[in-house]
């Protein structure tokens, strides 16, 4: 073989070595191409979830149950609820009074001494107290009275004062003056000394205390 063919079969391997390193950038390029088409074709990856609270579109405050009619001795509290309800609070006040003299057995006497207070039983008084307190906000019943009494040190002239009872030191409201609505002072009413018992208007001190300390024992 002389060397003219060795150069000649040379030159074909090199050209085969050239045509096979060609093809072969070729065919990577297409895979890196295909790749990055395919990259770019792809649907995006979904956002991330997160869980949205949800809030309430209105708010409605937790209403009190209703106040119980209970009575140990059997008195019937529908009409005072009622009355109670409609905010008809002269009326209310009236029917007040005439459970308390029928709960305490003195509706003939028609006035109360310090031992029918004394007795006066509990859920009675809770029930009677509960319904005032209930169907004003908070602002009347015999607790509430009992709370500013103890505010002013127990002192029945400066809680008839605070309560707005008195028009000055001697001249104390008629019943006729008396604010029955709801924008009365704050324990305006009841009216203590006029619960059609004579005590409370005799002996206004030592009732009232009477009863505030019944409310106290009973623990309303």
């Amino acid at each position: 073989m002389d060397w003219v063919v060795i150069g000649t079969l040379a030159g074909i391997v090199a050209a085969v070595a050239t045509a096979i390193q060609v093809w072969a950038a070729w065919k990577s390029h297409q895979r890196e191409e295909a790749k990055r088409l395919a990259q770019h074709n792809s649907p995006p990856s979904p956002a991330p979830s997160f869980s949205t609270p949800t809030f309430p579109t209105t708010y409605s405050p937790p209403r009190p149950a209703l106040n119980s009619l209970e009575s140990e001795v059997g008195a019937d509290y529908t009409k005072l609820r009622d009355l109670l309800a409609v905010q008809r609070f002269k009326e209310a006040d009236q029917e007040t009074s005439r459970l308390i003299l029928w709960v305490s057995r003195r509706e003939k006497e028609s006035w109360l001494d310090s031992k029918s207070i004394g007795r006066f039983p509990c859920q009675d008084l809770r029930t009677i107290d509960g319904l005032w307190v209930q169907h004003s906000n908070g602002k009347f019943g015999f607790s509430v009275q009992k709370q500013i009494y103890n505010q002013v040190g127990k002192d029945y002239y400066k809680f008839a004062d605070e309560v707005e009872w008195r028009l000055n030191w001697e001249d104390w409201i008629t019943y006729d003056k008396v604010l029955f609505e709801l924008r009365a002072p704050r324990g305006h009413i009841p009216p203590l000394y006029y619960l059609n018992m004579r005590i409370f208007m005799e002996r206004g001190i030592s009732a009232t205390h009477c009863l505030f300390s019944r409310i106290e024992t009973c623990k309303i």
